[in-house]
């Protein structure tokens, strides 16, 4: 499990590689990326969940993408 603040991160570091490897800035190309296909628990973008899951490392692993500031 991930806080909610780890949750909060991660999704920051998701928009931003969907943006890096996209190049999308519309927010219903991000959006779609997120449904599922009825009756399964499988994202209909298999990538956008890689990009999820890489997030939630990330943070695990690095922190916050934005640092406080001061």
């Amino acid at each position: 499990m991930i806080t909610e603040k780890e949750g909060y991160e991660a999704m920051l570091y998701l928009l931003k590689a969907y943006w890096e490897n996209t190049g999308s800035k519309d927010l219903t190309d991000i959006l779609s990326g997120g449904e599922y296909w009825k009756g399964e628990e499988i994202p209909i973008d298999s990538a956008f969940w890689e990009y999820w899951q890489e997030a939630i490392e990330k943070v695990r692993k690095d922190g916050p993408l934005y640092k406080e500031l001061k």
